[in-house]
């Protein structure tokens, strides 16, 4: 199937050409067949966006469409009318999400937490079994058997501190996300280009987008996708985190029949 290339797929996005709330359709390159397709499937199936880097996907979506919103503002016509609904908001502070925590691949991926969590449980099993099966009369058997609880009980310290820094990222996010002014975005993506040309009394304007209305509406889509990334991750992390606290509680427990059968 002929496909949206990744670049035009965001410019059309971020230009209102697309509606991402709507299917996309695709046609097969001997033009006898059509399909459609959502958005996020278009990414991830034809512009190759994997599952695990969509939430910073969105984030360099937000940032292209706020340089188009500060290209249009400086459009006197566009600027005027976003005073105006601003001003009928009793709101004069900027509108829109802004970035100031860095979202990029030097911060641990949920996934990453996911798999270290799993290594953790196999890790666990294995150091389980070992308690219940070894002769802890044998003082060389006993020692490292505790060495390895001790490397263990490291490790979980170590996760718990890598959900810490995800959580604290999450929380800036939430913070900069529940600034944003969804009212007055909603109101804009009600508002195709004639009314910004009434508002101004004129009959057209080349440089306002038909489509202005869309812009805002996708622009609130994706907002609303990292905000669903948001709970899934605060889920997984409430997960893990009940996971972790269990078997860092038993291997510490462990710890101390060792030590018993030792003394």
């Amino acid at each position: 199937m002929e496909h949206i290339k990744l670049r035009d797929l965001i410019k059309k996005t971020v230009h209102g050409d697309i509606q991402i709330n709507k299917p996309i359709m695709i046609t097969s390159r001997d033009r006898t067949d059509t399909s459609m397709i959502t958005f996020l499937n278009h990414l991830m199936k034809y512009n190759n966006i994997k599952k695990d880097d969509l939430f910073t996907f969105y984030f360099k979506m937000i940032n292209i469409f706020n340089r188009r919103f500060s290209e249009l503002m400086d459009i006197d016509i566009f600027n005027s009318y976003i005073q105006h609904v601003k001003k009928e908001w009793n709101h004069n502070d900027f509108i829109l999400y802004e970035e100031n925590v860095q979202v990029n691949n030097s911060k641990k991926k949920m996934e990453d937490v996911i798999e270290n969590i799993n290594t953790l449980c196999m890790q666990f099993k294995e150091l389980n079994d070992n308690v219940r099966t070894n002769n802890m009369n044998d003082v060389i058997v006993e020692d490292d058997m505790m060495d390895s609880m001790d490397n263990f009980l490291n490790k979980i310290r170590e996760l718990s501190s890598e959900m810490g820094d995800i959580t604290s990222l999450l929380d800036q996010i939430s913070e900069n996300i529940d600034k944003l002014k969804i009212d007055i975005l909603l109101d804009l993506s009600m508002k195709d280009k004639t009314i910004y040309l009434m508002f101004s009394d004129i009959d057209d304007n080349v440089e306002i987008p038909s489509n202005v209305n869309i812009i805002f509406l996708n622009y609130i889509y994706i907002i609303n996708l990292i905000k669903k990334h948001i709970v899934y991750f605060r889920r997984i992390i409430s997960k893990v985190e009940n996971i972790s606290t269990n078997m860092s509680k038993y291997v510490e427990d462990s710890k101390e029949t060792v030590k018993r059968v030792r003394d």
